[in-house]
């Protein structure tokens, strides 16, 4: 009898999966096959270029920062600008867009600059990339954006930059499909629906309350952008697009106004951040869920039962977090380090070709050594004062981690799994009012403190209203990298000094937010490095890989 009480001491109890978590695993073991699979036929690409090709998207890197999970989507988007920059310039698109000799080249391509493992991409997905190239080029082609003469010319290069962001998202995924992301969402967005109460319960239907949610995942999970969103709201609007129908396709082009309206639409609901509020604070028990499932998937054969294990699951959530907590000021000072550099060189660029010889010009001394060294050290000291006042989760975070997370995955435990939205709150005019005072009053004296700083360093007073603007920008940067390191946070913390430098940064970082998104509508540096760089680069690397392949054919001869 005892030894039988020793052997269920022993055992680790067993608990069964909830249906989510079962769906979960399903998809997500497509992602495990897939990762494990055989490539037939691989692309292999020469080591020389691709070290040349690596090393120069480093310095891309720098001039056009974008975020780890965006820097892949972003490379394609680049690539098929630059390949389609003529027909842009002129806006002529009929006949003058080939998917068949544009598609290889952007695969090798982005092999070859390591944004794909060499050796693990097989060639038939060239075929599939090509198809789904021509679908894009159709719509270009004979969209009413196109057709139209009327339409004035921002327009219809807005449409040029919203179709390939589309495309990109779609050519990313045939060559490297993010099944385990994609199963994370769909049981992030289905658990939350599931569980989500509106009030009053007829303020919005069951589709807007599915695509906002699923939209707010998107937004809080991975802190993905619109153009990846708008492609799987795609998928679930419009599922024909997927097929091979040239009659649909013809049907989409004809509507592809109201179609981008629509997805605008669903991007820009009246109370999208509700839905955003809800999944920012429970996003944490998915993203450590993630990680326990790559921790788990070291063991494939047992990683169901293991799951099924809540001592196994506890301890390993352990293992995955505290490995979160340890690397987080790591890839939150990397992104600062990039953002900066970005903005660093912006600054570099705008004295050169702007500040300097309008200062020169209109101001009476023009800009002074220690002037100048203010003028572009600020935005950077004031990003790396941000990142470092970052401060990690609290203690007790990680207990109400392990209590969502037990929520998801067992079934017993999701009877507590609630989520409740109020469109019904009533608001207090007159403290709104206040606050909104208060809050425009804070930010005049930020902007005029900025200017102050500036100007006791003597920089020319043509050059201190960009230097706001520079700040303003740096500011959003440094709240979004904040927002980031909440990734794992359920308890959040409050203190006085937190509200303090919201007060004076948050009108700050609207202001940067809106000039972030012109900056990226014109950033002229990274205009440059397309139009003139980016082009005789790749072809010189193209060029470097023919030769080696030349050589080495060559050499094969010789007995």
């Amino acid at each position: 009898m005892s030894d039988k009480s020793e052997e269920k001491k022993i055992r680790p109890a067993i608990r069964p999966l909830s249906e989510l978590v079962r769906q979960y695993l399903a998809e997500y073991q497509l992602g495990i096959e897939y990762q494990n699979r055989i490539v037939a036929n691989p692309i292999q690409v020469d080591e020389l270029a691709s070290k040349l090709a690596k090393l120069y998207e480093k310095v891309r890197r720098i001039i056009d920062w974008k975020e780890e999970n965006l820097i892949r989507r972003t490379a394609i988007e680049r690539i098929l600008k630059r390949n389609l920059l003529s027909e842009l310039s002129g806006l002529g698109f009929a006949g003058g867009l080939d998917a068949n000799k544009i598609s290889k080249p952007l695969v090798m391509e982005m092999i070859r600059s390591g944004y794909f493992t060499n050796g693990k991409i097989s060639k038939s997905k060239i075929p599939e990339a090509r198809k789904t190239l021509a679908k894009y080029i159709y719509i270009l082609n004979y969209s009413t954006y196109t057709t139209q003469k009327s339409l004035n010319i921002k327009d219809k290069i807005n449409f040029f930059n919203w179709i390939l962001e589309i495309a990109a998202c779609e050519l990313e995924e045939i060559l490297e499909p993010s099944f385990k992301e994609n199963a994370l969402i769909n049981l992030m967005t289905t658990a939350i629906y599931q569980n989500l109460t509106i009030k009053p319960h007829d303020a919005i239907s069951q589709e807007d309350k599915l695509l906002q949610t699923y939209i707010a995942v998107h937004r809080t999970l991975y802190t993905l952008e619109s153009p990846i969103i708008t492609y799987n709201l795609i998928k679930y609007r419009y599922p024909r697009w997927f097929e091979e129908e040239s009659r649909f396709l013809e049907e989409f082009t004809q509507q592809i106004e109201e179609v981008k309206k629509q997805l605008e639409a669903d991007l820009e609901y009246e109370k999208s951040g509700e839905f955003f509020k809800v999944c920012e604070r429970y996003d944490a028990a998915y993203l450590i869920l993630g990680d326990i499932m790559k921790e788990l998937e070291k063991d494939p054969d047992e990683l169901v039962e293991n799951l099924k294990k809540p001592e196994v699951l506890e301890k390993t959530l352990e293992t995955v977090y505290k490995a979160r907590v340890k690397t987080l000021k790591k890839r939150l000072m990397k992104s600062a380090i990039y953002s900066t550099l970005s903005i660093f060189a912006a600054g570099i660029v705008s004295f050169i070709i702007f500040e300097g010889p309008v200062a020169h010009w209109l101001a009476e001394e023009g800009f002074k050594p220690f002037a100048l060294f203010v003028d572009l050290a600020v935005p950077s000291a004031l990003m790396f004062l941000l990142v470092i006042m970052i401060k990690p989760p609290k203690k007790e975070n990680l207990a109400r981690v392990k209590e969502e997370v037990k929520k998801i995955v067992y079934p017993l435990d999701q009877d507590d799994l609630e989520y409740e939205i109020s469109f019904k709150k009533k608001k207090n005019w007159i403290a709104n009012l206040i606050f909104r005072i208060i809050s425009l009053a804070a930010g005049a004296v930020s902007v005029y403190a900025i200017y102050w700083v500036f100007k006791i360093a003597g920089v020319p007073w043509t050059s201190i209203y960009v230097d706001t603007v520079n700040v303003a920008m740096v500011i959003f940067a440094g709240m979004i990298i904040r927002h980031k390191s909440k990734e794992i946070t359920i308890e959040e913390r409050g203190s006085l000094i937190s509200m303090f430098i919201d007060l004076f940064s948050i009108p700050l970082a609207k202001v940067g937010q809106w000039f972030s998104k012109k900056w990226k509508e014109y950033n002229i540096l990274s205009v440059f490095f397309t139009a003139l760089i980016d082009a005789p680069f790749s072809m010189i690397v193209t060029i470097i890989e023919d030769w080696r392949m030349f050589l080495r054919d060559k050499r094969s001869e010789i007995h």
